[in-house]
């Protein structure tokens, strides 16, 4: 563990002391939790409460509600660092990690969530570990869904995606290769059958996967920095030769493939 991950720590521990005393749970998130922090992090806590705090321990607090029921966030400042709070119901949480569990979800907003929960560290409560014991295994049938669904993005016309080429659309070729390069990081974990977590610190979280194209980070990294859309979809097509054959990714495949 860094320096910076066990300062960080010894803050959140703080934090969760300090929070209502109706919340239920209190698990430290993102890179301290890793024990990756740097300078540059901050402190990341998912609370269990079915009651929103009256008041937080917090200075310069901000709010915002996703058009969800059963989930917020604050922020604000605490010792000088900027703590996030995602703060869910029991309910919410409940449902959340059935659908992971169950494979019911392909989508990396919530994909995401289930490595969150595994590498988290329980500050308060006792739920934790019954949430990693459900997430432990990778859900049969899942890879095989994301993979799909994201093969099925693949499938379009070559006239679309040679539209994006055209000067002065950088804009809309970079916003292109962004979500390409989350489509394809979405198939390499799903072929090592492993959560999806968020894409920082890139090179790190690629580095234990056996299978994936060879430099992977590197080669996303390159593509996005020149906008070259055409080693983008290479990138793709290697990933999809790695799955297993099936109608949709036999077709994104041959489309990849095809020269811009």
């Amino acid at each position: 563990m860094s320096d910076r991950s066990a300062q960080l720590r010894a803050l959140a521990e703080r934090v969760a002391a300090e929070l209502p005393g109706h919340v239920e749970d209190v698990v430290l998130t993102g890179s301290t939790s890793r024990g990756t922090a740097d300078e540059l992090s901050d402190v990341e806590l998912l609370v269990i409460s079915e009651t929103l705090p009256e008041r937080l321990p917090l200075d310069e607090l901000q709010t915002w509600s996703p058009d969800v029921q059963g989930a917020h966030w604050f922020g604000g400042f605490y010792e000088s660092e900027y703590v996030e709070l995602v703060w869910w119901t029991p309910e919410y949480v409940e449902e959340r990690v059935a659908g992971l569990a169950a494979g019911k979800f392909v989508d990396h907003q919530r994909l995401r969530t289930a490595e969150a929960i595994v590498h988290g560290i329980p500050l308060h409560g006792d739920s934790h570990a019954g949430w990693c014991a459900r997430l432990a295994t990778y859900p049969e049938g899942l890879a095989a869904a994301i993979i799909d669904d994201v093969a099925d993005t693949w499938i379009e016309p070559l006239r679309s995606q040679r539209s994006l080429l055209r000067p002065g659309d950088s804009l809309m070729l970079a916003e292109r290769l962004l979500d390409d390069a989350q489509r394809l990081l979405q198939v390499v974990f799903a072929l090592n059958e492993t959560w999806e977590p968020g894409w920082k610190r890139l090179p790190a979280r690629l580095e234990p996967l056996a299978l994936k194209p060879e430099r992977l980070a590197e080669r996303i990294d390159t593509a996005i920095r020149s906008l070259d859309l055409q080693a983008m979809r290479a990138l793709g097509a290697e990933a999809l030769e790695l799955a297993p054959e099936t109608a949709k990714t036999r077709h994104a495949r041959q489309l990849l493939l095809e020269p811009l």
